[in-house]
């Protein structure tokens, strides 16, 4: 659990600013660079995302729709990739 609780990530001010893109998908930009690695991969599962986020696993995969859309995370495999 303390390695948890340490968790930090750095964030794309481009991501923070963006007005077309949901407050929650900001949110959810946020949680995914806390999990990256050094080359910005991560692999959560849409249930621990939905966990952080308190919200529901569809929001979560809606969300993560969004990100894609707007090219700020891919997916390959079960893997996000930060972008």
């Amino acid at each position: 659990m303390l390695k948890e609780s340490n968790r930090y990530g750095i964030v794309k001010h481009k991501v923070c600013t963006d007005p077309n893109l949901s407050v929650q998908a900001k949110g959810l930009y946020s949680i995914l660079c806390c999990y990256a690695n050094k080359n910005r991969i991560c692999w959560p599962s849409i249930s621990k995302l939905a966990d952080d986020c308190g919200s529901s696993q569809s929001s979560v995969k809606r969300w993560i729709k969004e990100l894609k859309s707007y090219k700020y995370i891919k997916r390959i495999g079960n893997k996000l990739t930060i972008l």
